[in-house]
Parts: C-alpha cells; structure tokens; sequence
C-alpha cells in the first residue's frame, strides 16, 4: 500500500507538509508517472518520509530500501538492487546501492551529499563505480567502466573521476 498523508498548498508561498509510507506499489506509481522512462518490476521496498518546507528547497527526512530489486530505467535493465538511502533533511546519505546490468555489468554507489548547499569545505561526496555496465538508448550502445566522484550539491554538482568506453558506439546523428 501506498499512505501519502498531508498538504501539498495551492499557493508556492505556503509549505510542503506530507508523510509518505509504503512499499513497492509506491515504485510502480513512480514507473506510471514516467512515461515508461522508469518500470519497477520486482522487489522488496520499504519508503518511510518526510517531506516539509517551501516549494524551492524542501527537506526530506526518512529512507528508501530495496532488496533483491530490478528495474528498467530508459530500455536498461537493473537487477540485484540492494540499496539503502537515508535522507537527513538536507542531505541523502547512500549507505549502499549496489546493482547487475548483465551477467557482468555492475554498478555501485555511496556516500553523501546535500541536497542544495555545499558547506565550506565539505568532504562529503558519491562516489559512483561501476565495471562492465551496459547502457543502451536510441543512439549508445556500450558498456563503460569507471570510477567517478560528486561533489558539491546534488542541485549543482562538480563530478570529477575516469570513464572508460567499451564493446559499442555513440551515434551523434539525429533523425
């Protein structure tokens, strides 16, 4: 089940003020909403949040867990998700995500990142790493390597690191 408790005020100027809490059905509302962007197809979820403040810079304070999840994100398949996120209002913490794309591909993420403000010298990062992955779109087919790190705000965010690309091929050309 899906509860979505609170009020989402008519006028910007008024505060954001909800409860949410459910499980994979809240996953698959996500995929609805998408455009077929986003497809949740199995799992075991668990969503507990709060979601307080003003139109342009909500906080959030609660987490999202996945076990043994798959989804398909833009016709690419994840599975194997185990991931932990906890929001602590103005940041996300990655405790953990970690998912296959193949028989081979893997991908996975931690650490944490504010959400709007980078403090002054804040060590805080994601670091993104994944091995063999495969993507695919309408114009890339490939499977990239690489180690990358984020920085800053996840509104304005430095990424610095190493990709590799493999086994495939961009095409520029639009039709």
């Amino acid at each position: 089940s899906i509860s979505l408790i609170g009020n989402i005020p008519i006028n910007k100027e008024n505060e954001i003020d909800l409860k949410l809490k459910g499980n994979q059905r809240f996953l698959e509302l996500i995929g609805n909403l998408s455009n077929e962007n986003f497809i949740f197809k199995n799992g075991d979820v668990n969503i507990r949040m709060l979601i307080k403040g003003g139109f342009e810079k909500p906080i959030a304070n609660g987490f999202l867990f996945i076990k043994n999840g798959e989804v398909e994100i833009l016709n690419n398949n994840l599975n194997n998700i185990d991931t932990t996120l906890i929001f602590d209002f103005d940041q996300v913490e990655i405790k953990n995500f970690s998912a296959f794309s193949n028989e081979i591909g893997k991908i996975s993420l931690n650490g944490s990142l504010p959400f709007y403000k980078q403090l002054n010298n804040d060590k805080r990062s994601i670091n993104f790493i994944s091995e063999s992955f495969k993507l695919e779109g309408n114009n890339i087919d490939f499977q990239f390597d690489s180690n990358i790190f984020i920085k800053g705000s996840l509104s304005r965010p430095f990424i610095s690191g190493n990709v590799g690309l493999k086994n495939g091929y961009i095409n520029f050309k639009t039709v």
